[in-house]
């Protein structure tokens, strides 16, 4: 990091550059003295002066340095002293000349490393500073600029400071927030700062339900964590809005319960359309019984069975769902994710295959799961009691359609021709679960069939391929 120095008021910038030519300084003001003493043989000492390129050398020099110029400066002067002198003298004129040079220099380098100091510590703070208030306009922008709602909180539950998000959540005016007291809309952080009031920090989050200003109230996700002591005992949070996310979830869950209903419907039309074709063949039977044809009573059971028939065989319009591209790995790593806990309950395995150029299928995700899942935990109670229990699902492009199969180490299927059908009695639920897996997969454009093998169990969905990779 450059400094600047000063030497005698001038400013000297540390440098390379710098540096060569204080030394070519040092060594012209050593020259320069020794020629005087030589030329001119003065009759007073110059050895005062030696101190002057000694200490301009202890800007550059290091302490050895400075110590080894020293004793060459003593060494030259001691050249232009009375050799009338005992060897005794000459000696301590040597020491002491060596120590006054060495003090000179010596003090010029704890100067000069000092002030060096000194000013790489200024010039680090001054950086720090800048970071610090970078870093704080960063986050102001940050928490200004966020959607969701960020408020601090003192021991009484008062916002000591909240963002514009706060404000526009709560109902509030710019800037009314702060001091206000958030029990009323929120006492969720009332409670939180009772039950520590300064003791170890709560770090949570919390669902619920808060109040506007004007009394609206709706649901809210928050993240919260209490810090401090005594009076300066406080809590940060950041909240959420959830409408939106409740309502689209509320709307998705009724889409769906409705799109149940529908096919439930649809099995039960399916089995009274079949009793009441048996009922039908019966009542032709007993018709050619001149005695029971001529019966009014016979009639009208002819006639309830026809209109029953009628009513059973309207079957509720499946529309073609028209959904987005959806992509199966993001689906099979939800799936896993359900699925992991029961697969791992059976010391089962679930071994998945989707190549990285599979690509997205136009199928709802949330259908998609659903016959995932069916397929899933069917195998897994099948293969419950096996000694082999491995899933394999794989997933292979073909042309416009991506076939994923399901394949396990079961014991296979013996009549796969009732396979499909609603309300099977030897089914370990409602007999169901294949039924609306098919039923989801047909409305989607594709279908779902099972495939004969020799060993265990095999389901082939086949959906219509969507742009995009999966």
């Amino acid at each position: 990091m450059p400094t600047r120095l000063s030497v005698f008021g001038l400013k000297i910038q540390e440098s390379p550059t710098e540096r060569k030519r204080i030394l070519a300084g040092t060594a012209f003001l050593v020259l320069l003295l020794v020629l005087l003493e030589w030329r001119f043989h003065l009759d007073v000492s110059l050895g005062i002066f030696y101190a002057i390129p000694v200490a301009l050398a202890g800007l550059v020099l290091n302490r050895t340095q400075v110590v080894l110029l020293s004793l060459f400066c003593a060494f030259v002067r001691g050249q232009f002293i009375s050799m009338d002198l005992s060897q005794l003298e000459i000696a301590l004129r040597f020491v002491m000349a060596t120590i006054a040079y060495a003090g000179a220099g010596l003090l010029l380098v704890e100067i000069s490393n000092n002030r060096r100091r000194l000013v790489e510590h200024y010039a680090r703070l001054d950086l720090e500073q800048r970071l610090r208030r970078k870093a704080e306009e960063q986050l102001r922008i940050l928490v200004e600029s966020s959607p969701a709602a960020i408020l601090t909180l003192d021991a009484n539950a008062n916002v000591a400071a909240a963002n514009r998000a706060a404000h526009e959540m709560f109902g509030f005016d710019p800037g009314s927030l702060t001091g206000e007291s958030i029990t009323p809309y929120f006492p969720v952080f009332q409670r939180a700062l009772e039950f520590s009031p300064g003791g170890r920090p709560v770090r949570s989050s919390v669902s619920g339900w808060a109040r506007r200003k004007e009394g609206a109230g709706f649901p809210v996700q928050a993240w919260f964590s209490t810090y401090g002591t005594g009076v300066e005992h406080a809590l940060a949070a950041i909240l959420v809005d959830m409408s939106e996310e409740v309502r689209d979830r509320e709307m998705e869950n009724f889409r769906h319960l409705v799109d149940h209903h529908r096919l439930l419907a649809g099995a039960v039309s399916h089995e009274i359309r079949n009793l009441c074709s048996a009922a039908s063949v019966v009542c032709t039977n007993l018709g050619r019984n001149v005695d029971l044809s001529a019966s009014a009573d016979f009639d009208a059971l002819r006639k309830l069975i026809a209109g029953l028939t009628q009513i059973a065989s309207v079957e509720l319009r499946q529309e073609k769902v028209i959904a987005p591209p959806t992509s199966p790995r993001e689906i099979m790593d939800q799936l896993q994710v359900v699925v992991e806990p029961d697969w791992t309950e059976i010391d089962g395995q679930i071994l998945v295959d989707f190549p990285e150029t599979t690509p997205a299928v136009l199928a709802d995700p949330h259908g998609l799961m659903q016959i995932f899942l069916n397929l899933s935990q069917n195998s897994c109670r099948i293969l419950e009691n096996q000694e082999e229990r491995i899933l394999r699902i794989s997933a292979m492009p073909m042309g416009e359609q991506v076939v994923i199969r399901f394949q396990d180490t079961g014991p296979g299927v013996q009549d796969p021709s009732v396979l499909f059908h609603p309300f099977r009695p030897e089914a370990d639920g409602t007999g169901l679960g294949l039924y609306v897996s098919r039923a989801l997969a047909r409305s989607f454009g594709g279908d779902l069939v099972h495939v004969p093998t020799a060993k265990g169990c095999r389901f082939d969905l086949t959906l219509l391929a969507g742009s995009g990779r999966g």
